[in-house]
């Protein structure tokens, strides 16, 4: 029976260490997001892991050691409590996989169902931060929101993914 434990890994070198454990036989799963980045250019989509520097490897006890596991080009280390490397159960890593897109295998994140007049808070950007109010939807990947700016609202366009509910 496999056992799921935790690998962190060096910094944006998840590829690299997910690539490398399955060239050793085990199985390995780097849950990915798609989300919309600022590029030169304009706004592209590009796919990141959900958990960044961390991946999940199977290994089963009677066939395969995880010593090697943390010597792996791109792993830091494997999460342990203590001395010990703790198993992550099985139904926590179906649960991530259950919610990819099945079409593509990845996460994808929406905005929430908004309406107009309701809260929302500005999370990344130049106006990270502050507090807003949805006005409507403007375009496929932006929203208008007002802000309180000294004394007056000001309505701001702003990118969907910078919003948080």
């Amino acid at each position: 029976m496999s056992k799921w434990y935790l690998v962190y890994c060096k910094a944006r070198q998840e590829d690299l260490a997910a690539n490398g454990l399955r060239d050793q036989g085990y199985s390995v799963y780097l849950p990915k997001v798609r989300v919309r980045k600022r590029r030169p250019g304009g706004r592209v989509d590009v796919e990141e892991p959900l958990f960044p520097r961390y991946l999940f490897v199977a290994t089963s006890a009677e066939e395969q050691s995880i010593a090697p596991v943390q010597y792996t080009a791109g792993v830091q280390k494997l999460v342990k409590f203590g001395h010990l490397y703790m198993p992550v159960s099985e139904q926590i890593v179906m649960s991530i996989k259950q919610r990819e897109d099945p079409e593509t295998g990845v996460h994808r994140f929406e905005l929430p169902k908004v309406r107009k007049g309701d809260p929302v808070r500005i999370r990344s950007g130049v106006l990270a931060g502050i507090e807003a109010v949805f006005e409507k939807r403007s375009g496929k990947d932006r929203v208008v929101v007002l802000l309180e700016l000294l004394g007056q609202q000001t309505r701001a366009e702003v990118a969907i993914e910078e919003l948080e509910t």
